[in-house]
C-alpha cells in the first residue's frame, strides 16, 4: 500500500509542474483567433458599466498553444462605437464613431478557450488614447515587404553591436568607430527575419593598433569624421544572427575657396554644431504657428549653406517627424519628446538670419508634409467581418506566389531576400475600414439597402433600355 502511496503523490508533484505549452505564431485573419478575439472584446465592454462599447478594428499580432482546448495571446486595436454600454447590443453590430470624435486603444490579452464547454477564460490590459483626432490607413503593397519597427528593441541593438564590431575589425579606418544615432529600422517575415537598419557612427580617439574594441574610455572627439551606415541582417527561426552586411560611406567635405567670391554662400557640415541651436529655434517658431495638436522636432539636415553678411545668413534643408508630445499636455518641446514611426513627415526650407553682436536669430520656414498613399473607405451595412476566412478568399490565397527555387544546391543566395513565409500572416485586415466622406451634392446621403443592389449603369443594353426605367426594388428581392 505504502509504495502505491508514493507513487500517486509523486505523480501529483511532477503534474503539478508540468511544463506550459509553446506558443506558436498564428495567422491574424484565423477564425479561431477571430473567437478569441470576440471573447475578450465582449468581456472588456462587459465590465464598462458607461460610456460606449468598443469594437475590433485590427488585429497586430496573434499566438496559440497547439492541441484542444488553446491558449491564445494577441495584439489588437480596438475603436469606439456609437452604441451605448446600456443598449446591450453586441459590437458587431454597430458602427465605427466619426473618426474625430471616436476614442481609440490597444489591447493585450491571453484567453483560454474550453471548446468542450464553449467557455473561455480572458485576462487583458487595455489602454485608451482619448486624444486620436484621425485614423490613417496606409496602403502596404505586400505583406512580404519590410515594415518600420522600434529602433529601441533589443533586436537592433544586438544586430548593430555586431555590425560595428565587424567595421572596426575589417575596414580601413585607422579609428574606432562608435554608434552616435540609429535613423530608422525595418523587418521583413521570411522563413525568420531580415533586418535593414540605417545608422550613423563618428570616430573616437581610440585608434585600432592599441585598443581591439570599443572599451568606456574611447571617446567621440569634435573633429572625427562622421559616417551613414547601413546594416542588413538575417535572424533564423532559432533567433540567431546568421548573416551581417555592412556598408558606410563617408561624406566628402569639398574645399571651400573663400578667397574667390568671399560674399558668397558656402557649404557647411551638417554635423556642425552652430545648426544644432539654429534649428532648435527654427522648429520652436514652426510649432507655436502651425495648428497640429502635437509638436514637430527637426531630423535629417540634407544640405547647409552660410553667407556674410551684416552678420550670417543661412540656408538649410532638412526633415521633420511629428513627435509623441500633445501641445496640450506639454508647453514646450522638449529631450523627451520621441518622433514615431508612423507619424507625419515635413520637408523643410530654412532661411535663418543671425545678428551675434545683437544675439538674435531670426528664422524664415517653409515646411510641406510629404505624402503617403492613403485611402479612407466604409464597408456597407451588412458586410461580414469574417470575409477573410471564405473559400473565395482561400483560394486566392492559396494561389498566390510564395515559393522560390534555391541555388547552389539548395542554398539560398547571399544578398537574396528569403521568400515569404505563409504563416504569420499580421497584422491582419480591418474588420471594418473608416472613412469620414465630405458632403457633397453628388454624395449628400448615407449608404441604404439599395447600394447593395447591381447599378443599371453596370449592365445597361440598348434592347432593354426602355425596360430598365420601370426597374422596382420589388424586382431584385424576388
Amino acid at each position: 500500500m505504502k509504495p502505491f502511496i508514493v507513487l500517486a503523490l509523486c505523480c501529483s508533484f511532477f503534474c503539478s509542474r508540468a511544463i506550459p505549452l509553446p506558443y506558436e505564431f498564428s495567422d491574424c485573419d484565423d477564425p479561431d483567433v477571430f473567437r478569441a478575439v470576440d471573447a475578450a472584446l465582449q468581456k472588456y465592454n462587459g465590465d464598462r458599466a458607461t460610456g460606449n462599447q468598443f469594437a475590433l478594428y485590427v488585429v497586430m499580432e496573434a499566438k496559440r498553444t497547439a492541441g484542444p482546448d488553446p491558449q491564445f495571446y494577441m495584439k489588437y486595436r480596438i475603436l469606439e462605437t456609437s452604441c451605448a454600454i446600456e443598449e446591450n447590443k453586441s459590437w458587431q453590430h454597430c458602427h465605427y464613431k466619426p473618426s474625430a470624435e471616436a476614442q481609440t486603444g490597444e489591447c493585450t490579452a491571453r484567453v483560454h478557450m474550453n471548446d468542450a464547454e464553449k467557455t473561455s477564460n480572458v485576462s487583458q490590459d487595455c489602454k485608451i488614447f482619448s486624444d486620436v483626432s484621425k485614423i490613417r490607413i496606409t496602403q502596404v503593397p505586400c505583406l512580404g515587404c519590410y515594415h518600420p519597427i522600434s529602433s529601441d528593441s533589443s533586436q537592433v541593438s544586438e544586430i548593430l553591436q555586431k555590425a560595428i564590431q565587424k567595421f572596426n575589425k575589417e575596414g580601413d579606418e585607422p579609428a574606432l568607430f562608435k554608434l552616435v544615432e540609429i535613423k530608422q529600422a525595418k523587418r521583413q517575415v521570411v522563413a525568420g527575419w531580415n533586418y535593414k537598419i540605417e545608422y550613423e557612427i563618428e570616430e573616437t580617439n581610440c585608434s585600432k593598433d592599441q585598443f581591439p574594441d570599443l572599451t568606456p574610455e574611447c571617446r567621440i572627439t569634435s573633429r572625427g569624421r562622421v559616417g551613414k551606415c547601413e546594416a542588413k541582417a538575417y535572424r533564423n527561426l532559432q533567433a540567431e544572427i546568421k548573416q551581417i552586411k555592412n556598408e558606410c560611406k563617408f561624406p566628402v567635405e569639398e574645399p571651400v575657396h573663400s578667397a574667390i567670391c568671399p560674399g558668397c554662400p558656402r557649404p557647411i557640415p551638417r554635423t556642425s554644431p552652430e545648426l544644432k541651436e539654429l534649428l532648435k529655434v527654427s522648429m520652436e517658431k514652426y510649432n507655436s504657428e502651425s495648428n497640429d495638436d502635437f509638436y514637430y522636432k527637426h531630423g535629417e539636415i540634407e544640405s547647409a549653406t552660410v553667407q556674410v553678411v551684416a552678420g550670417k545668413n543661412y540656408e538649410v534643408k532638412f526633415r521633420a517627424r511629428k513627435t509623441n508630445c500633445s501641445k496640450k499636455e506639454f508647453e514646450n518641446l522638449n529631450e523627451d519628446c520621441e518622433a514615431t514611426l508612423d507619424g507625419a513627415s515635413l520637408s523643410c526650407e530654412a532661411q535663418i538670419y543671425v545678428i551675434p553682436w545683437e544675439n538674435k536669430i531670426i528664422p524664415k520656414l517653409n515646411c510641406s508634409e510629404e505624402r503617403r498613399l492613403e485611402f479612407f473607405a466604409r464597408r456597407p451595412p451588412g458586410f461580414t467581418p469574417f470575409r477573410s476566412a471564405s473559400p473565395s478568399h482561400a483560394a486566392e490565397d492559396s494561389q498566390s506566389p510564395g515559393k522560390e527555387t534555391k541555388e547552389d544546391n539548395g542554398q539560398e543566395p547571399e544578398g537574396k531576400d528569403r521568400p515569404e513565409s505563409p504563416h504569420p500572416r499580421c497584422p491582419g485586415k480591418p474588420w471594418k475600414q473608416i472613412m469620414d466622406l465630405p458632403d457633397s451634392p453628388s454624395f449628400p446621403r448615407e449608404f441604404t439597402n439599395e447600394d447593395l443592389l447591381p447599378s443599371a449603369a453596370e449592365n445597361v443594353d440598348s434592347a432593354t433600355a426602355n425596360e430598365e426605367e420601370d426597374f422596382d426594388l420589388a424586382d431584385a428581392l424576388q
